[in-house]
This record gives C-alpha cells, structure tokens and sequence, in this order.
C-alpha cells in the first residue's frame, strides 16, 4: 500500500470537512488516520474497554450497510456524533473501508442530544460540556457533500491501486465461483466442496466480507442476469429461468417480483414500452 499517498488524500479530506478520516483493512481495523488522534472526546470512550468495543461494532454494523448498497453510509454512533464509511474495491474485491467521522450537526438540538447520550457515561456537568467542546459542529447541509467527496476519494484510491487487495480469503473465493457458476444447480455444498471449507466457515466469512448471505449474492446475481435477458424478444419467461439457474418459473416471478416490485412479464412490456416511445421522438 502507497500509505503516504493515501495519507495525502486523508490529510486534504479532513481539511475541507472537519472530519477525522481513517482507512481500515477489511477486518475493519484501522490502517492510516488523519489526524492520527481521536479527539478528547472520542478517546475518552475509548478509554473504557467496553465502550471502545461498543463503538466498534457500531461502527462495523455501518459497514454493513454501506456493503449492502456499494454507496457511502452515513450513521450516527451511541453517542449522536455522525460517522460516514465508504468500501473500497480492487476490481469488484473488497479491499477496505473510507471513513469519515467525529463531529456532529452544527444545530441547537444536536448539542443537546449528544448532552442528554453522554450523561451516563460522564456525569460530571463539567466534564461533559468540556469533552463535547471537543466535537467538531459541521454545518447540516455540508455534512452529505462531505460524504459524497469522501465517495470520490474513495474511488480515487480504488483506481490508483492505492489500497490493493489483500490475498483472496474463503469469501473471495465464493463470490470468484458464484459469478461463474450461477447458471448452474448451485448449492451451498457444492461451493463448500468447491473452496474445502465447512458450511459454517464459508457462511460467517462471507457475511462477513460482503454483509449479505450466500444465497441471497446467488439469487441477486440470477435476477440480474433475468433482468438483462427479458430485452432478448423471444425468449420466454420459462426459458430465461433456466438459462439463469431457476429451476422453477413460478419460483423465478416470485423472487423477481419480490425484488424489482413488479413481475417479470409487466417488466418486459414496460420497457418495450419505454422502447417504442424513445422511438418516437
């Protein structure tokens, strides 16, 4: 990793937005940080075992999501300071996270939720108000710009190769053999029998990797691909379930109708619809 080029593009982040920015590995351990301290505030929890680890799951648990979407997630932590966290891929493989956080919206109600969260934490009036001082205020319409540039950076740091993928792990592996096998009577054994790995170790690693279950990155990838078929004329609703990997045409309507809210055959017509009508102009 070129870590002081991404310290570079850190270092500019956080002077733009106020935000402390990190790069984590994708076992969400941080790398680089800029600045390389949390602020008062943030290091005293931290400071406190148990808040430290509560932090970090939230903190994971917003990873997850923006896994789940490939967009950055903004959140807010037990304590009502906003974070941001972006992934970072290295051709489609994950490689790490963007993050961006401690401050909070630069708003009267804000203050005093982030007051009202600490107060167990830290009873001492005076402590508390010290401690939050500390916190940046950022103003709330800036606050999603930050995250979409934060968004950029990370796409930079992706093209640049600056954050290479680490070597290919179970996770890695299974989403490698889904992609070209989904066509196929896939089942989860036979991806376990595929990698020599156990149901249990291939099922929490991916979720792991890629917030979302063996099954469902599976069935998403067989949708996408009906999706892209039901363009071909000709083709019936029947065929493109085989040739996708369903087994089953009402299965198929169902999980499609399930996902795109509409079923597979009001979706053709729509866009042979839309198709007619660009058409014509």
């Amino acid at each position: 990793m070129n870590t002081e080029e991404v310290r570079d593009v850190l270092a500019e982040l956080h002077k733009i937005s106020g935000f402390r920015v990190s790069l984590h590995n994708i076992h969400f351990e941080e790398i680089v940080a800029y600045p390389d301290t949390h602020i008062p505030f943030c290091h005293f929890v931290h400071e406190n075992p148990a808040e430290y680890e509560r932090c970090r799951t939230c903190d994971r648990l917003g990873a997850t999501a923006a896994l789940r979407t490939g967009q950055t997630n903004i959140y807010k932590c037990r304590y009502g300071l906003i974070e941001a966290v972006s992934p970072l891929y290295n051709f489609g493989i994950l490689t790490g996270y963007l993050m961006m956080g401690q401050i909070r919206p630069d708003t009267e109600d804000s203050a005093k939720d982030c007051d009202l969260l600490t107060r167990t934490l830290i009873p001492d009036a005076v402590k508390r108000e010290e401690l939050l001082s500390s916190v940046p205020a950022v103003r709330e319409d800036l606050i999603s710009s930050y995250a979409k540039i934060m968004r950029i950076c990370a796409e930079y740091l992706t093209l640049s190769n600056a954050v290479p993928a680490q070597n290919p792990g179970i996770a890695i592996l299974a989403k490698k053999y889904l992609s070209e096998n989904f066509r196929e009577k896939v089942v989860l054994g036979d991806v376990c029998r595929a990698l020599c790995c156990s149901k249990s170790t291939l099922l929490t690693a991916f979720r792991k990797a890629y917030g979302t279950t063996v099954n469902a990155y599976l069935c998403d990838l067989r949708l996408k691909e009906a999706e892209r078929q039901l363009y071909i004329k000709g083709r019936s609703l029947g065929e493109i379930a085989t040739a996708v990997g369903f087994n089953d045409q009402s299965y198929f309507t169902k999980v499609f109708t399930q996902k795109y809210g509409i079923s597979p055959s009001e979706y053709r017509k729509e866009k042979e619809k839309e198709h007619e009508d660009s058409s014509l102009r």
